[in-house]
């Protein structure tokens, strides 16, 4: 998914006054001098006036100046300070009468006109100030104040065309305007004209050079051409200017979350959300970021984080609620897989994870509760076995029911016992080690064989026989991990951006260090974000253009990419009354695989079996269920061959 920044593109007043410092010099410079103040002398009465005005007594200006004008009906000047003053004090209708008056004696009064587009400003009256300011442009062309307001209420009116071509013509005549180049860089990042924005700036290389607003807005331009060299010597110049610009920030976590340094990327965009504690679109790729980690927990925290900013926004909610879903699914599943490589406590961890989650996951407790229960049996037996396994002078088999209990309980008095027992034969514990390893090795486990191996060599580290597993699991580590990525890029090239993802993912398991795969797997995660926000856009627009059937053919297309995506099959729900296919069948294949998962956690690998195929039905490819069924269906065997009982 494309991030996006957030633009502002409407310059506005709190306060008139801001846009009457603009105009009210040209009065004060017309101000007249005068000798001793005599009564009834206009450049008496205008200077008492003028001196109220400047100390803010407002209303005690304007007696002088109406007296002023008893005098000399046509002082233009006094006039226009008379509509200032009124406009100073919210009296609107007052001050379009004067200001009209000076305009009357003099139709190219500039500061009247300026002013007066003031008065109609604050009346919401745009059309009326946008004529004033066009009037005072044809008598002064260059005014950069004129052309400011007028490209700045031009916005306002939502008149984008002309607040353009406005601040275009302020560009040539002030070089300088920060405003000017940042609403201009705005619009065209809305238009998606990068290409317009680094023209630009290419008339104003000493702003480039001094500018941070300007090094950022050039940077995003850059960065969204794909030159992330380019952008990414911007973004870091802007901040050598600025370092607390949480847009640069937020430009450089984006370029490394695309070159896939996810742990660089999730720093910047950190730091943009502390300098700017409302910065929906850093919180939003944070969550992201750690999704991709596969840290759920951080990616649903920064998920909740945008849902209290846009509590009412559908796609906030529902990426949110999919995340959580997600996530529960992604910790059951983990659990699951660590148990069935013996790894009780991570997959205990795993679970309780779900539980912090989805406090009620019936899935969870079960697991807990069963794993709980069968690892105190499993010690007992383990170390049963061990005993009898001893007795007979099976030492090798000794050390793998020993060992079985040590990784489930690392303090286990009784099998720490048993492994010095080991000792005491002067059976060699490498030789052990490596016995284990290759029991792994037996039921596929690779990575569980790898570590055995390499706790061979840190005990004796001229064990060639350890040795040369170790290079040989990673040699079948390293083949294995090109046999998924290459499937992942063949995968990628046919459109099929879930299967792929899947197989990257697989790779990545395996070479966790694989850069190359990394960027191809944010590469894939990009496409699938935005084919599914651009499939759910068309859904809704042809939904709500009352077109039923082509939304519904959209919404399909978004299940078959995410088969969990709630909003989807809500629209869809509502446009057929009916549950989709896609959703059916994934929930179907979870319910299964947790129920066999739940069967051998209880010791029935036979049943798991037979539950984890009904999966294969209905999905022939799933790798977890063919990867649950190998290890179970190897343990059953290597427990048979020892002789202990299995159901």
């Amino acid at each position: 998914m494309m991030a996006k920044r957030n633009f502002l593109l409407k310059f506005l007043f709190s306060n008139a006054l801001l846009l009457l410092l603009l105009f009210i010099p040209f009065v004060l410079l017309a101000a007249k001098s005068s000798g001793e103040p005599r009564k009834d002398d206009p450049n008496s009465l205008f200077n008492t006036s003028l001196a109220y005005y400047q100390n803010g007594q407002f209303k005690e200006a304007i007696p002088p100046l109406k007296r002023l004008l008893e005098i000399t009906p046509k002082d233009e000047t006094a006039l226009v300070l008379l509509g200032t003053i009124h406009l100073q004090i919210e009296s609107l209708d007052e001050s379009e009468t004067y200001y009209k008056k000076a305009l009357d004696v003099n139709p190219k009064n500039t500061d009247a006109l300026n002013n007066l587009s003031l008065v109609y400003y604050k009346q919401k009256r745009y059309e009326a100030a946008i004529s004033q300011l066009l009037q005072s442009l044809s008598v002064q062309p260059n005014s950069t104040d004129t052309l400011l307001t007028l490209a700045t209420i031009y916005s306002e009116a939502g008149k984008t065309d002309d607040a353009v071509q406005t601040y275009k013509r302020l560009v040539q005549s002030d070089p300088k305007s920060d405003k000017a180049y940042n609403f201009l860089a705005d619009v065209y990042f809305q238009k998606g004209q990068f290409d317009e924005i680094i023209k630009l700036y290419s008339h104003a290389p000493e702003k480039i050079s001094k500018s941070a607003d300007a090094l950022t807005n050039l940077g995003f331009a850059y960065l969204y051409k794909d030159d992330l060299n380019q952008a990414a010597k911007l973004f870091n110049y802007s901040n050598q200017i600025n370092p607390t610009k949480a847009e640069t920030h937020y430009g450089l976590g984006i370029i490394n979350r695309r070159q896939a340094n996810l742990d660089a990327a999730i720093k910047e965009f950190k730091q943009a959300t502390v300098l700017n504690n409302n910065y929906t679109n850093a919180f939003q790729e944070l969550s992201i970021s750690f999704e991709d980690k596969g840290d759920y927990i951080k990616a649903l925290y920064y998920a909740h984080q945008v849902l209290k900013m846009m509590p009412e926004d559908a796609a906030v909610k529902s990426r949110y609620q999919v995340l959580k879903n997600k996530a529960v699914d992604y910790y059951l599943r983990k659990g699951s897989q660590a148990y069935l490589d013996n790894d009780f406590q991570n997959a205990v961890i795993s679970w309780e994870k779900v539980l912090k989650l989805d406090p009620d996951n019936e899935n969870a407790k079960k697991f807990i509760s069963t794993a709980q229960n069968k690892t105190g049996k499993d010690i007992k037996s383990h170390n049963t076995n061990a005993e009898q396994f001893f007795l007979q002078n099976r030492f090798q088999d000794a050390y793998r029911e020993w060992d079985a209990v040590l990784k489930i309980d690392p303090n286990n008095q009784a099998a720490s016992e048993g492994m010095k027992k080991l000792k005491t034969k002067k059976v060699s514990t490498n030789d052990l080690i490596t016995s284990q390893g290759l029991d792994y090795m037996k039921k596929g486990n690779v990575k569980a064989a790898l570590e055995e191996f390499k706790s061979t060599l840190k005990v004796d580290p001229k064990n060639l026989v350890a040795k040369q597993y170790v290079d040989k699991l990673q040699n079948e580590q390293k083949s294995e991990s090109e046999k998924y990525y290459r499937k992942g890029v063949e995968l990628l090239s046919q459109g099929k951006i879930n299967e792929a993802i899947t197989n990257l993912e697989q790779a990545l398991e395996v070479s966790p260090q694989d850069q190359r795969t990394k960027n191809l797997l944010y590469k894939a995660r990009t496409q699938l974000r935005d084919n599914l926000k651009a499939l759910m856009a068309r859904g809704i627009e042809l939904a709500n253009a009352g077109r039923v059937a082509e939304a519904k053919e959209k919404f399909n297309e978004v299940l078959k990419l995410n088969p969990g995506n709630g909003e989807a099959a809500d629209y869809l729900s509502k446009l057929t009354g009916q549950v989709s296919h896609a959703a059916v069948n994934k929930d179907e294949i979870k319910k299964l695989y947790y129920d066999g998962v739940s069967l051998y956690l209880d010791g029935q690998n036979r049943r798991a079996i037979e539950v984890w195929q009904k999966i294969l039905v209905l999905d022939p490819q799933n790798q977890e269920a063919k990867s649950s069924i190998a290890k179970a269906e190897m343990e059953l065997k290597e427990m048979e061959k020892r002789g202990i009982k299995v159901e």
